[in-house]
């Protein structure tokens, strides 16, 4: 059982499940779907994570995954072959404008390991900006949602919380990017990058409380996100250099999955 975690973990496809966890959460928080916008994030995650890993490895950066990314080299080009044709098969079915904010994104992401990432603090918001676009953005673009300000405050909610779920991961890279990458906790330590996700997740939660109190969101939506805000809160505490890869690329990435969870049964109970 560990070593089929292990390898969903590895080869990104869990953190794809995560990223279409959040798609969904945007499509009941938006009250809208389209599932050909979740096929789409769901390939492309795996796709791109598994083509930076490939030239992270082949530059000889270090990375906490290299040796298991070494010996599964040809599995990994598989995922990233199938992927990539699924993906393609998917983004040539959506509107041009869709299209336009996916090759943006696209950029963005596949020029991330060759130099983007060496730009001080750019790690952190072009992940919140990617997954942002990629898990509620396209679904605007696609289902021609007008951009009100209660979208507009879904998408800064949406940025605000990967932007803290993001930090652990900084502070797990720590080792690996003090010589290489300005991150947060490189240049403010662990603690005080820690407190600035719980005041972001606190954003996050009056960002909610205030479109509640403009019938811009339901009371059980608000409960699941500030019960996802209070979860993600106690995982970002706990979070430190000492914890297991697992503790990061699996508990926290399921942040997603659970607050796909908590809107679902929510909406169920209420």
């Amino acid at each position: 059982m560990k070593s089929f975690i292990r390898l969903l973990v590895f080869s990104n496809i869990w953190v794809a499940f995560c990223v279409l966890a959040l798609a969904l959460s945007s499509e009941l928080l938006l009250g809208t779907a389209n599932h050909q916008i979740s096929k789409f994030v769901f390939f492309a995650t795996i796709f791109t994570y598994n083509f930076q890993r490939i030239v992270r490895v082949k530059r000889g950066e270090n990375h906490i995954r290299k040796h298991w990314l070494q010996a599964n080299n040809k599995l990994l080009y598989l995922f990233v072959l199938l992927s990539g044709i699924m993906s393609s098969y998917f983004f040539f079915q959506l509107q041009i404008l869709t299209q336009i904010a996916i090759v943006f994104s696209g950029v963005l992401s596949l020029h991330y390991p060759f130099g983007l990432r060496k730009i001080p603090f750019s790690k952190i918001f072009i992940i919140s900006l990617v997954w942002t676009m990629s898990t509620m953005l396209l679904l605007v673009f696609e289902n021609n949602i007008l951009i009100t300000q209660n979208v507009v405050l879904h998408l800064m909610s949406r940025f605000l919380f990967v932007f803290a779920i993001t930090i652990p991961f900084d502070i797990r890279d720590l080792k690996y990017d003090t010589h290489n990458l300005q991150t947060i906790p490189v240049f403010f330590g662990a603690s005080k990058a820690r407190f600035m996700a719980f005041i972001v997740l606190f954003i996050c939660g009056i960002i909610g409380f205030f479109q509640y109190t403009q019938n811009a969101l339901i009371f059980s939506k608000l409960l699941a996100l500030i019960l996802l805000y209070f979860m993600a809160s106690i995982f970002i505490v706990k979070s430190d250099e000492s914890k297991g890869e697992m503790y990061f690329s699996f508990w926290i990435e399921s942040l997603s999955i659970f607050g796909y969870l908590f809107l679902a049964i929510s909406l169920l109970i209420f």
